[in-house]
């Protein structure tokens, strides 16, 4: 059985507190993580084939991945994209229309390190080179804390925005903070985007929500055991304990089955 994978990062860049590192990777890990990724017989697909494959339109390959980012940092394009060209990986960018060429506001706000957004002739340059470019909202709003007519405007003018800028349609989109409802989830599908990331952990299998895909958070402090872990069992936290567990949660179900 396919056990389709979509992994979530945020920064690829050198960390600059201990406080960001769990949604910074630093850049020589994440390219290991790609290679380890071609090495070990995952397939890296688009995000387009996951959305037919969830909707039984299509077949996917075992261990198919697809790589995403939140936000729109520059070290997306600094350090990642090399690495996805070089190992030949697609990947979506979700990006704030509403900030672009600005700074993480919403973080540093909250005592993180100010980062730089890509600008949008950064994005439209990602664009011409083959990274699909998704919508993150204009702003990073917390959708599900806001008027419907304000959440309306934060997804449906972001697509639009997005659209202009890189000259191509806008088909997907992810929750800020993984923040949703069933109002902000119609919302999206009545938007006319063809899918929706959360932050929901575990495999895309046939019948899920197109509007509510599956995301593995990668953290920058995960080490290779944990990234391993972490697409072996589809979770967002590793631990030492998770394949033990595993196991025996298997024996005791077979026992029970005889």
């Amino acid at each position: 059985m396919s056990q389709p994978l979509i992994l979530m990062y945020h920064q690829v860049d050198r960390p600059r507190s201990k406080r960001e590192h769990r949604f910074c990777t630093p850049p020589d890990e994440f390219n290991y993580q790609m290679a380890w990724l071609i090495e070990s017989g995952y397939t890296a697909v688009g995000l387009n084939d996951m959305v037919s494959y969830v909707s039984n339109n299509g077949d996917l390959p075992d261990k198919a991945v697809h790589i995403t980012f939140d936000d729109g940092f520059i070290g997306v394009l600094e350090h990642a994209f090399p690495a996805l060209k070089k190992h030949g990986i697609p990947a979506t960018l979700f990006a704030l229309s509403g900030r672009t060429g600005a700074t993480n506001d919403w973080m540093w706000q909250r005592g993180f390190p100010q980062r730089p957004l890509l600008s949008r002739e950064q994005l439209r340059m990602l664009a011409e080179e083959g990274m699909v470019i998704g919508s993150h909202t204009r702003t990073h709003a917390k959708l599900t804390e806001i008027s419907i007519d304000q959440a309306k405007s934060e997804i449906v003018d972001s697509k639009k925005e997005l659209e202009d800028i890189i000259g191509k349609e806008v088909a997907h989109f992810a929750y800020p903070y993984g923040l949703f409802n069933s109002t902000v989830r119609d919302l999206i599908e009545h938007a006319g985007y063809s899918s929706a990331c959360s932050t929901r952990s575990g495999f895309n299998r046939i019948g899920e929500d197109k509007y509510l895909l599956r995301r593995i958070d990668v953290f920058g402090t995960d080490r290779l055991w944990q990234f391993r872990q972490k697409l072996r069992f589809g979770v967002n936290e590793a631990t030492r304990l998770k394949p033990l567990a595993y196991y025996a949660n298997r024996i005791v179900s077979k026992l029970g089955m005889g």
